[in-house]
């Protein structure tokens, strides 16, 4: 009989020292996996940063009539190489916006986005890209669509603006 009791609580206590592990190491791996997704261009409250995004003070033609708000960027005809993968286009978010910007750039009436960027700091452009889709040469009208979110720590998603250009893909 006591054979069996001792039996019984050493498997108990081979259940739990075995279960304790697993726990511990569930911790630790959520706990890496959270550490992974954040880079140095994450901050405190999730935004991501564009790490192509670099200083950029260029001044725009200020078209607003005085009017007070977020400053868009604007576009009138843009020419990229046949077949590139890599476009050099300014995606800027001018310096005095109190916002993150987020380009979203389809083609034509395509829904589905040939580049996306993470948010872009005021004063900051990112000038050349990756597409995920090259395009033959021709005439396209491209839609730069910019989100934008306060940098109050909510991220909240404010009014944005879809420019739409003329896109010449040349040989």
């Amino acid at each position: 009989m006591q054979k069996k009791d001792r039996k019984k609580r050493l498997i108990i206590a081979i259940i739990i020292i075995v279960v304790l592990i697993a726990a511990a190491a569930a911790v630790l791996i959520a706990y890496r996996m959270g550490q992974s997704r954040s880079t140095g261009n994450d901050n405190a409250n999730g935004v991501v940063l564009d790490d192509n995004a670099s200083e950029w003070n260029q001044d725009l033609e200020d078209l607003s009539g005085g009017q007070s708000g977020i400053k868009i960027p604007g576009y009138g005809s843009i020419t990229v190489p046949a077949g590139a993968s890599t476009w050099q286009i300014t995606l800027a978010n001018p310096e005095g916006n109190n916002c993150y910007f987020q380009y979203s750039i389809t083609i034509d009436d395509s829904e589905t986005p040939v580049y996306e960027s993470d948010y872009i700091e005021p004063g900051k452009a990112i000038t050349e890209f990756e597409v995920s889709e090259p395009l033959e040469a021709g005439e396209y009208e491209i839609h730069l669509n910019i989100a934008t979110y306060s940098m109050d720590g909510n991220n909240t998603r404010m009014n944005g603006a879809d420019v739409t250009a003329d896109l010449h893909v040349v040989e």
